[in-house]
């Protein structure tokens, strides 16, 4: 069986490290926005993200705020920890299934989130950023990719979002999201197939419905 989870806000806390990031990169290019408007986007691409804030600013423009985005969180990284019991529940999973770690991020910023965290990449068969597809989540390009690379149906995408639960519905797995992202977006995430609070819950879920 192979488990896809994402990284940000589902396996390590990067809420606060993706925002202060984010806001000093609008800032530093004149662009105005609050950090609820941030929150409330949580879990979109940051161009995304971009075009929603400012519709009508010119490409050249995002890719500075990319740039000046990414230089931040390179300065920020001792700010990310893993969750609780993220390292033990996944060296526990990954013991009896096939475990894949799919993110927005680009694959140099997730082993560099790993390293700092400590949470040992050998763990994870496959490991995919957004720079290694096509398209980034919410399309399913990132599980069809793990999904070739290790000739197997996905069964099951774990994250913290809206994207994540969109990932799963195009790809047809089932999703799993745990309930880590900021509260003001858990409305958005009723759709999910399976919902927990802490990850330590999912061996149990993971075996309960797949009886």
């Amino acid at each position: 069986m192979i488990i896809c989870f994402d990284l940000d806000g589902t396996l390590v806390d990067t809420h606060d490290w993706n925002v202060d990031a984010e806001l000093k990169s609008f800032i530093k290019n004149g662009i105005k926005v609050k950090r609820n408007q941030l929150y409330d986007m949580w879990g979109m691409t940051l161009k995304d993200q971009i075009k929603i804030i400012s519709p009508k600013i010119k490409k050249e423009k995002i890719e500075q705020i990319r740039r000046d985005f990414e230089k931040e969180r390179e300065n920020t990284l001792e700010g990310i920890k893993p969750y609780k019991n993220t390292k033990k529940i996944l060296k526990r999973l990954s013991k009896k299934y096939c475990l894949c770690l799919l993110s927005n991020n680009t694959h140099t910023k997730i082993e560099l989130i790993l390293e700092q965290t400590k949470i040992d990449k050998k763990l994870f068969k496959v490991i995919i950023g957004y720079d290694d597809v096509r398209r980034a989540k919410p399309f399913p390009d990132e599980i069809y990719k793990a999904e070739k690379e290790l000739k197997k149906k996905v069964q099951f995408m774990v994250g913290d979002s809206l994207q994540d639960i969109k990932t799963a519905e195009s790809s047809k797995v089932k999703s799993v999201i745990i309930l880590t992202s900021p509260k003001q977006v858990w409305k958005d995430l009723k759709e999910a197939d399976y919902k927990i609070k802490d990850i330590k819950e999912l061996p149990k879920l993971i075996k309960e419905v797949t009886k």
